[in-house]
């Protein structure tokens, strides 16, 4: 089992991490990888950070960790996959995947209890997703492609076209929007029970339940409904209001403008909004169980993605509307908001298959530094894969550097182990820390010296990856003599 967070060890933790974050920017600055990588990196450390503050005995701070890990993780994927596809190079993935490590080996600890909070926040904020892209798609599919709007607009000719299936179709709007405020009303009373507001007397008088509508009168609707668009009909109620042009105004300003029907139809739109509260509370109840604060805190960071897709989603949709996409280029409401939410939802994922990877490794292979060692050994490989790109003195210092994180890595999680969370004076930390610099900034220099003056080369690009096999063997070397 992988240790907790290393307190005692703190500054050889911090440590550590610092000079991981330091030579990964060197890296990733010295091969082109440019703001993107400074991103990557940033975000590795978000990431590390997050995880840490996962706490979920406080509320606050574990919905900050949730938020941070979707942050962390948004830049950190995206970094490695913008590098990995424009520039081509692996090595750039790796160095970001040593960053991560490293953070997470720091600020969070690769234990099974660290390694189950971030399972819960990408559970959770995954559901977020989900259910996000879901509403997203149904919008889209029914307001987007207009299709709702167009049967709005066709229901309403319909129900307009002639004065008897207008008032026939008056009354029907008038008993559903009146059923619907019956239903309303319990549903917010069910919800907030002895508490509804008391109604006016007009408000009283217009509810209408379900079992008081008249049988008979649902008959006539009907046959009203089927027959008043007839030709004969028809005929005959436009030859009875000619005759009569002061009632055929009134029939028109009332029944044919389609005014009245609007206003009954916003009444039964909101009203069965109101009416399926219930169902939504009920939803979202069973989502966030017994405790939901913390539920609703593990998915913070699903919330904050979501807002932020469908934000950009709606200011699409103000571009296009205001005829500013064919200028800018801006794609359609659904291109921006779902790719973005797919894109968090495979992002979390994947982190969390590389902790889950990480963890498993140091359960299996690593008995010394756990995760500052994977890290140190991710550094080393991924300079190695960036060699070519490098200066010989980058290869070198980087080689140097994840040698200094897993000394550093080791002796942290060391004065964890043995002095059960104690802190160490900072003085020991320190003096630990200044040895081993100083035996690293020797093996640079005389690496160095053998690179550019005790090997004749005379191909400048193949001096980088000499001094880079002399360096492993150097660390390889130390590593020993170290455990001796």
């Amino acid at each position: 089992m992988s240790v907790a967070h290393p307190r005692a060890g703190v500054v050889s933790a911090r440590g550590a991490l610092a000079i991981a974050v330091c030579a990964a920017v060197l890296a990733l600055a010295l091969s082109g990888a440019g703001a993107v990588g400074v991103i990557g990196v940033g975000g590795a450390v978000v990431l590390g950070w997050g995880v840490g503050a996962l706490d979920p005995s406080r509320t606050r701070r574990l919905a900050t960790g949730s938020v941070a890990v979707a942050v962390g993780t948004t830049g950190l994927v995206a970094a490695t996959g913008w590098l990995v596809t424009t520039a081509g190079r692996a090595g750039h993935a790796v160095v970001l995947a040593a960053t991560a490590a490293v953070a997470l080996a720091a600020l969070a600890g690769l234990s099974d209890g660290a390694t189950d909070r971030l399972t819960r926040v990408a559970s959770e904020s995954g559901f977020v997703a989900i259910v996000a892209t879901a509403l997203v798609v149904a919008w889209f599919l029914l307001v987007g492609t207009g299709f709702a709007p167009e049967l709005v607009v066709w229901s309403f000719e319909g129900a307009t076209a002639a004065p008897v299936s207008a008032a026939v179709w008056l009354q029907v709007l008038g008993v559903a929007a009146g059923i619907a405020v019956d239903r309303a009303s319990r549903a917010l009373d069910s919800l907030v029970p002895g508490r509804a507001a008391p109604e006016s007397g007009l408000a009283a008088s217009f509810r209408l339940p379900l079992d008081d509508l008249p049988r008979w009168y649902a008959v006539t609707l009907v046959v009203g409904t089927l027959f008043g668009s007839a030709a004969v009909v028809r005929d005959a109620v436009a030859s009875a209001l000619a005759a009569r042009p002061l009632v055929g105004r009134a029939v028109d300003a009332v029944l044919l403008s389609g005014v009245v029907h609007g206003a009954l139809g916003v009444v039964l739109a909101l009203s069965l909004c109101v009416a399926a509260a219930p169902s939504v509370h009920r939803a979202v109840v069973f989502w966030t169980g017994p405790s939901p604060g913390n539920t609703v805190a593990h998915g913070a960071g699903g919330l904050v993605v979501a807002s932020l897709a469908i934000g950009g989603g709606a200011l699409a949709s103000l571009a296009r509307v205001f005829g500013l996409s064919a200028a800018a280029g801006i794609p359609s409401a659904v291109a921006v908001a779902v790719p973005g939410l797919v894109a968090a939802l495979c992002a979390l994922l994947a982190v969390l298959a590389f902790v889950h990877g990480i963890n498993r490794v140091t359960d299996l292979f690593v008995r010394r530094g756990h995760g500052f060692a994977v890290g140190a050994g991710f550094l080393l490989v991924g300079t190695a894969l960036l060699a070519d790109a490098l200066p010989t003195a980058a290869v070198v210092l980087a080689a140097a550097a994840a040698l200094a994180v897993w000394d550093l890595g080791v002796h942290a999680v060391g004065f964890e182990q043995d002095l059960g969370g104690v802190r160490p004076s900072t003085r020991t930390e320190l003096a630990h820390a200044t040895a081993a610099g100083a035996v690293l900034v020797g093996a640079v220099v005389v690496a160095l010296l053998v690179g550019y003056f005790a090997v004749p080369i005379r191909v400048p690009d193949d001096r980088a990856t000499v001094a880079l096999a002399l360096v492993m063997v150097s660390v390889v070397a130390f590593a020993v003599a170290s455990r001796e």
